[in-house]
């Protein structure tokens, strides 16, 4: 029967790609983002009017000087070699990729609340080069890009494990959906629904492999010769049929069991990708979360206010259904490393987190 060896969960923001020197450079356009959703007021506010009305002093007074930011970074990093080297030492047969799509494969002409690919492989495809903004904005998105994959590659994927995944999740009376392929191109529009926000974003058609949360734990923490995935996708973004905290870990719960009952001798890792909180740092609901996890608290988790879990901060939800997994096979959460990264007076940026599961 297989095995779930390990469970990993890690941020894949692009502050981890681009290094300490440019964070500062990066997070200048943050003052023109329309999705920041502060959690104080609980709603989406313009940078300006957070920061005369909604945003703390001590947030405001936070040091943001390159020296902060290379200490941040240098802890993020070392963080994320031990999640490889921890991933690399239980020899994993499967690495099983828990996290979300965000204007990628999924629109709003089709978005399921879960989703898994089970194809025999997905492609990594470089993303297109930035048209948009200055030559240096354009420089910016160009290193982000690369980050999350710079050279086209098919990625192979455990597709008899995911086939079986999803017979169980339907007799478990969970709907996901599912794919074995990827098309030409995808493009469309997602409203981004949340309180004080009502923007539709619409992506022209362009060619989209594997999305950015997955892709980032390939090229980080997987290496060249790496184990079949397979891709699992909830959408913790968009109302109005995002996942809720008790749904995610009733599905982790449902996973770990459909894992544990593959008939084939295997070791499977399981990884969360995504959070903590961004674009706006929530670092109370982002230590709330930890120590729910380090507790193994399930009405904690399933609990999460709803109400501060909008924009990208969502992908927390990705850590609850990782926790019902490890919960159900009797891992346990070391010591979290956590780094709210506040890059401006807005308290824009991102809680960083890092977690291994034994």
């Amino acid at each position: 029967m297989a095995s779930i060896v390990l469970g990993l969960a890690t941020s894949h923001t692009p502050l981890l790609i681009l290094p300490p020197e440019l964070w500062a450079e990066y997070a200048e356009r943050d003052e023109h983002n329309p999705e920041l959703v502060f959690p104080g007021p609980g709603k989406a506010m313009s940078y300006h009017d957070a920061v005369r009305t909604a945003v703390p002093q001590w947030i405001r007074e936070r040091p943001r000087d390159l020296a902060t930011f290379r200490q941040q970074s240098h802890r993020c990093q070392a963080a994320l070699d031990q999640l490889a080297t921890a991933l690399a030492a239980v020899r994993p047969d499967v690495v099983v990729i828990i996290s979300d799509d965000q204007d990628e494969w999924f629109f709003e002409s089709n978005m399921p609340a879960f989703s898994i690919f089970w194809g025999p492989t997905v492609p990594i495809i470089p993303r297109p080069r930035p048209t948009r903004g200055s030559e240096r904005q354009r420089y910016l998105d160009q290193l982000v890009a690369d980050g999350y994959g710079a050279v086209r590659r098919d990625v192979p994927v455990a597709h008899e494990l995911g086939r079986h995944v999803i017979e169980h999740l339907i007799e478990h009376d969970f709907d996901v959906s599912q794919m074995t392929y990827v098309e030409e191109a995808y493009g469309g529009r997602v409203a981004r629904r949340y309180p004080g926000l009502d923007l539709v974003r619409e992506t022209p058609f362009r060619p989209q492999g594997l999305p950015h949360g997955y892709s980032f734990v390939v090229q980080r923490l997987l290496g060249a010769d790496h184990p079949p995935i397979l891709p699992i996708s909830q959408n913790t973004c968009y109302p109005p049929n995002a996942v809720t905290p008790r749904r995610c870990h009733a599905f982790g719960g449902a996973l770990a069991e459909a894992i544990a009952r593959w008939d084939d001798d295997v070791r499977v890792a399981v990884v969360a990708s995504g959070g903590l909180s961004h674009f706006v740092v929530d670092e109370e609901l982002d230590r709330m979360l930890l120590a729910a996890l380090a507790a193994d608290d399930t009405e904690a988790l399933t609990s999460l206010p709803r109400d501060r879990l909008y924009s990208a901060t969502s992908e927390c939800l990705n850590w609850v259904t990782l926790a019902a997994v490890m919960s159900r096979a009797g891992l346990k959460m070391r010591e979290p490393v956590y780094e709210p990264v506040y890059r401006t007076e807005a308290g824009t940026g991102a809680g960083m987190g890092f977690a291994i599961w034994s």
